[in-house]
């Protein structure tokens, strides 16, 4: 469908200028569009204001038509092209999606480049009106599930996930941790699935300071009503201001320590206790596991605290001291009993899953290394992409500004 062409219409011999004044008609100017169906030829009106002396083409706002390049080439992508073109960038790569994908599904035929500036383009888009304080979509209340008690639960978790990053002249450089920040509303076995796309959930995802990942945060929280849930949950492991994180943006939220992450440490005790028998130490590991989930933190540390330890070399006893005070710094967050009693969630699987759907599976390929720009601005997409109810289309389905023609 590439090559066909578009006749001009009625145009004013004026239209309206930023500035306030006038801009009036110069003549048509050709341009090549690329649209979801191919290649447009265009013939659309042109316009310069006197007073501030700017061009103006009002048809390419008309069209919502975009740059395909930053500085703004005679090419221009069409919204429709311009989602299509991403989303492919998204899914697989750069090159597979120029030269498989996109022609199979569409017939678009584009550089690998072009697709890598277009993704990367609305990428940075989405990132500034975030930024702005923007939401994508009305306000929409979930219908929080209710724990064992009779209450609805509102849960958030957040986690970090290296991306390889590329240095000057294609060097490799130092990985960047890129933020998973969620909200979501886990749905019980008995329930339908969301539209077969799992429980309510909102990500944000990027290269972010946590404070300014917290508002945003904060942001898609009041959309979703997380002020009406009568029981708020923060779930992390222990990352470095991860806990400080939620108690500053949802104060309200009972943390809840990672229960595979303090197994973890369970299992490192264990070895140290058994170093020379991996049967008992496996042994005696799931044994301070069930009792950690039954008992709690605080009476799994008061056991640790009897030990005998006396005997124990230098680096066994470097072990002891390392689990013991990991324990007593995060027992508050680890009152196991009560937590599934309650029926909560103990595991941080959800955001440890997001991690992976949002960020590994696409910027950690086999020799994928990423810019500072490509890592912020496909997380932000990837996260989009995957929220649910559907996030994605609110954000693309902005209407074309109006423009005022004057006879």
């Amino acid at each position: 469908m590439s090559g066909r062409s578009l006749k001009k219409g009625y145009c004013g011999s004026s239209c309206a200028c930023a500035c306030g004044a006038s801009a009036k008609f110069v003549n048509w100017r050709e341009k090549s569009v690329m649209s979801a169906f191919g290649d447009i030829r265009l013939s659309c009106s042109y316009y310069r204001c006197v007073h501030c002396r700017q061009s103006q083409q009002p048809w390419d706002e008309q069209l919502r038509l975009r740059a395909s390049t930053p500085s703004g080439g005679r090419r221009r992508v069409t919204a429709g092209a311009e989602e299509v073109i991403t989303l492919a960038g998204l899914l697989s790569s750069f090159q597979q999606a120029a030269t498989s994908t996109l022609v199979r599904l569409t017939g678009i035929r584009v550089s690998e480049s072009t697709v890598r500036r277009v993704t990367e383009d609305a990428g940075e888009t989405m990132a500034q009106r975030l930024a702005n304080k923007e939401t994508f979509g009305p306000p929409q209340p979930w219908d929080w599930q209710q724990d064992a008690r009779g209450k609805g639960c509102a849960y958030t978790a957040i986690d970090h996930v290296s991306v390889p990053q590329q240095g000057p002249n294609g060097a490799k450089a130092e990985s960047r941790m890129a933020a998973v920040a969620m909200l979501y509303n886990p749905q019980s076995k008995h329930d339908q699935p969301l539209a077969r796309g799992g429980c309510p959930v909102r990500f944000l995802s990027g290269l972010y300071e946590l404070d300014a990942l917290g508002l945003a945060l904060r942001r898609q929280a009041a959309q979703v009503g997380w002020d009406h849930a009568e029981q708020q949950l923060a779930l992390s492991d222990a990352g470095n201001g991860l806990e400080q994180f939620a108690a500053k943006n949802f104060p309200l939220a009972e943390p809840i320590l990672d229960f595979f992450h303090a197994s973890q440490h369970v299992t490192a005790l264990a070895k140290a206790m058994h170093p020379h028998d991996e049967a008992a130490a496996a042994e005696q590991a799931t044994t301070w596991c069930h009792q950690l989930k039954h008992a709690g933190g605080s009476a799994l540390l008061a056991e640790w605290e009897r030990l005998d330890i006396g005997r124990w070399n230098d680096q066994r006893r470097e072990v002891y001291r390392q689990e013991v005070q990991y324990f007593r710094n995060h027992q508050h967050r680890m009152d196991y009993p009560r937590y599934v009693a309650n029926g909560w969630q103990i595991g941080s699987g959800p955001v440890e899953s997001g991690c992976k759907r949002l960020v590994t599976q696409r910027l950690k390929g086999a020799g994928m290394r990423w810019g500072e720009r490509g890592t912020h601005t496909m997380c932000h997409l990837r996260a989009l992409l995957l929220c649910q109810p559907d996030q994605w289309t609110h954000a693309w389905a902005a209407s074309p500004p109006q423009t005022h023609l004057q006879n």
